[in-house]
């Protein structure tokens, strides 16, 4: 019969980091919202017959998307910064 191993506590680093994604889709949400607010605030008679509403959603969404990569990455090196150690025993299921 083999012995069974037993649970030696491990260090391990503990830290909060965002999610990248969501924070992407929340800022191309924001600029699709803001550039339907920009579209709205263009007289009628001012706007050309091309379909300018998709070119400014296409083009704040992509804005927005990007500012909120970089905003998200920032707040990970930040927070990076910021581990913890912990001891931690693994637990056999």
């Amino acid at each position: 019969m083999t012995k069974p191993k037993q649970n030696l506590p491990e260090e391990v680093e503990i830290r909060r980091a965002p999610k990248i994604a969501t924070w992407a889709i929340t800022g191309a949400v924001l600029g699709a919202i803001a550039a339907f607010v920009v579209f709205l605030l263009i007289p009628a008679d001012q706007r050309s017959n091309e379909n300018i509403l998709g070119f400014l959603v296409l083009s704040f969404g992509s804005f927005g998307f990007g500012l909120a990569l970089v905003f998200a990455i920032a707040v990970d090196l930040i927070t990076s910064r910021k581990t913890k150690r912990a001891l931690a025993e693994r637990a056999d299921q």
